[in-house]
């Protein structure tokens, strides 16, 4: 969807939002003895406007960002070992969990680095501890 169908429904859903406030303050609730006075009303719909705003520019930058087709590359970034790799095991990386495998075993806790990777899996190697 473009950007401009996607501003002409947001300002028509917000229309028809205001007239379902206006419809619920003015006729609903006077109907149970629920009076709302008109600044009430006018503060309601302005704080109504401001929340919608802020939720379509922050949906619109959703949208509007640009697909990544596959895995970006994990080459050269750094992790930390979660489930011991004696051969293969988990690495934490950016707070995210990956299979992994490494050339040696390597504890858990121990920093690695991405050597390459293979579609889900990633190839890595123990970092040195500096003391």
């Amino acid at each position: 969807m473009n950007k401009g169908t996607r501003l002409f429904l947001a300002i028509c859903s917000n229309l028809i939002e205001v007239a379902a406030i206006i419809i619920l303050l003015r006729i609903v609730l006077p109907y149970w003895g629920i009076n709302t006075p008109v600044y009430g009303l006018v503060l309601i719909i302005l704080a109504w406007i401001i929340l919608s705003t802020a939720i379509y520019r922050v949906g619109s930058r959703a949208l509007d960002q640009r697909l990544v087709a596959g895995l970006p590359s994990m080459a050269g970034t750094r992790g930390v070992v979660v489930k011991e790799l004696s051969l293969e095991g988990t690495v934490r990386i950016k707070g995210e969990y990956w299979r992994a495998v490494a050339q040696e075993p390597v504890c858990s806790g121990h920093p690695v680095e991405v050597v390459s990777q293979e579609g889900m899996l990633l190839i890595v190697k123990p970092l040195e501890v500096k003391v």
